[in-house]
């Protein structure tokens, strides 16, 4: 049988298996095909340190280490889209219906079944992706994906729509796949101001998870865009059945408050340049095109500012070369010089995304194609 590694596989294995001899052996026939091996990894503790340091591509998992089960592992394996399966003597009665579609390899291993669940687990993750453009849908298992398919319903947003209403109850929950939703905190006397901004990376419906079925804030379509929408009903049924779904809202609703914390910090300590650099990286980071499609208006009904104030910054930003301004659109020229403009105001919510949910706010292939001036969206 041709055990080859396919030129396409995963270049870095994380290794999880108490038995010296066993990952020993495994670890060397691994080696010998060009894969990187990290650990062999002997306890949950140490696995788990791995995965937090290291870049890992694919898992392979013993269910029994020294007395602990491995499903600890699994869980951080599963929110962070790592493909993984199990090498062990176990049977599958002895696993989580969360990881019930897994691959099984049972011991004693042979070659060419580990080369087999290789390649097979890459395919799953292809599949569990989907081609979905709303980061969390894309982030699920293909077990998961199969759950959820069926009760997703795709729809356009038009700009100015609203989606949640301040002190109303949520009916219906969005997976954003283009354009942006804001978060307007309203005062008693009408005065609003955006707080937070969801994109394709996220989903609506924050606090919904913790027994809140009311949203303190207005939602409301930002650019235009599409999403796949849940009736709230669904939903909450589905997060029962799908602990990967529950455990990634539950982790971008924290990603959310630290966003909305931190645009408190900008509004209140850095000027309107800086707190303008800010908000268009953010739409940068949600848009798969430089060309940013927002007004004067909209800048400063997100910024909370007078369009005055927009009509002084922006010059200010193309004077260094940072963006173009032209006909209702922002195209950002330069994105680095934008992050040193915005002065520590941008990046520590976007790390900590990342941190969350195991991935990229900008998403696993963000390389955007080089500003041109014959951009087709420009004139």
């Amino acid at each position: 049988m041709n055990t080859a590694i396919d030129e396409r596989a995963y270049k870095a294995v994380l290794l999880v298996e108490d038995d010296y001899a066993v990952a020993s052996e495994l670890a060397s026939k691994l080696t010998a095909t060009g894969l990187k091996i990290v650990g062999p990894a002997s306890s949950v503790e140490r696995a788990l340190k791995y995965i937090e340091d290291s870049q890992i591509e694919v898992a392979i998992l013993d269910i029994n280490l020294g007395g602990t089960m491995v499903f600890p592992v699994a869980d951080e394996l599963s929110r962070r889209n790592i493909p993984f399966f199990f090498a062990t003597g176990y049977s599958r009665d002895v696993v989580p219906p969360r990881f019930a579609d897994r691959i099984f390899v049972e011991k004693p291993l042979e070659t060419s079944a580990i080369y087999r669940a290789l390649s097979d687990c890459q395919g799953s993750a292809a599949k569990a992706s989907g081609g979905h453009k709303n980061f969390v849908l894309s982030a699920l298992s293909a077990g998961e994906i199969d759950l959820i398919r069926p009760l997703l319903q795709p729809v356009r947003l038009a700009q100015g729509e609203v989606l949640e209403r301040q002190f109303e109850e949520i009916t219906t929950i969005f997976f954003i796949e283009t354009g942006t939703v804001s978060l307007l905190a309203s005062s008693l006397d009408g005065s609003q101001v955006e707080v937070g901004l969801i994109g394709r990376e996220g989903v609506t419906g924050t606090g919904l998870l913790e027994g809140d079925w009311r949203t303190p804030y207005h939602l409301v379509v930002q650019t235009e865009g599409t999403a796949q929408q849940i009736d709230i009903d669904s939903f909450l049924r589905l997060t029962q059945r799908a602990p990967q779904l529950r455990s990634l809202s539950l982790s971008f609703s924290r990603a959310l408050a630290i966003q909305i914390g931190y645009t408190v910090l900008a509004n209140s300590r850095y000027s309107i340049e800086q707190r303008l650099a800010r908000l268009l990286l953010m739409l940068d980071d949600r848009s798969e095109d430089q060309v940013l499609r927002l007004t004067h208006e909209q800048m400063s009904s997100m910024l909370g500012v007078r369009r005055s104030g927009i009509t002084g910054a922006l010059p200010i930003l193309e004077g260094e070369k940072l963006i173009r301004s032209v006909r209702s659109k922002a195209i950002v020229l330069d994105r680095e010089g934008l992050i040193l403009r915005a002065k520590g105001s941008y990046g520590i919510p976007e790390a900590e995304y990342k941190r969350l949910m195991g991935f990229s706010l900008r998403g696993t292939a963000n390389a955007k194609k080089p500003f041109s001036r014959s951009h087709p969206n420009l004139w």
